[in-house]
C-alpha cells in the first residue's frame, strides 16, 4: 500500500511541481545510496535518454531507476544493483527526470549483506550488458 508521503510526492509531480525527498533502498546503489536527497522535475520526459535517472510509478510504488533504452511505448529502466529490468515503463507512468542533490558519505566499514548483494548484482548487470 502506498504511503501518504509517496502519494503527496506523486500528486505534486503529476500537477507539474518539482519534488525532492530522501531516497530509501539499495536498488540504485552505489549511484544513489540509501539516504541520498533526490530531486525530480516533471516536464518533457520524452527527451530522456539512456543513462539518465527517471522517476516513475510502478503499481503503488514511487521508483527512481536508470533509463536503459527509449522506445515509442515508453522507457526500459533498471536499478543499477538489480539483475532484471523493470520492463517497459509506459509514458503515463513516468513522472520526471531525477537528479541526486546530496549523497551520504561512504564510510569505511564492513558492508552490510544487502549492500554486498547490491554490489554483486550491479557488477553482474554490467558484465551482462557488456557481453550482449
Amino acid at each position: 500500500m502506498m504511503g501518504l508521503a509517496e502519494r503527496v510526492i506523486i500528486d505534486r509531480l503529476r500537477e507539474g511541481a518539482p519534488a525532492r525527498w530522501t531516497a530509501r533502498g539499495s536498488s540504485m546503489w552505489p549511484a544513489i545510496r540509501d539516504g541520498a536527497t533526490v530531486s525530480v522535475v516533471p516536464g518533457e520526459v520524452r527527451s530522456l535518454r539512456a543513462g539518465e535517472f527517471v522517476a516513475f510509478v510502478r503499481g503503488a510504488t514511487l521508483v527512481v531507476h536508470r533509463v536503459v533504452a527509449v522506445s515509442e511505448g515508453g522507457l526500459r529502466c533498471r536499478g543499477d544493483a538489480l539483475a532484471r529490468e523493470d520492463g517497459v515503463v509506459a509514458w503515463a507512468e513516468v513522472l520526471g527526470r531525477a537528479t541526486v542533490l546530496t549523497q551520504p558519505s561512504l564510510a569505511l566499514r564492513w558492508p552490510r549483506p544487502r549492500e554486498l548483494r547490491a554490489l554483486l548484482r550491479a557488477a553482474l548487470g554490467t558484465l551482462r550488458a557488456g557481453l550482449a
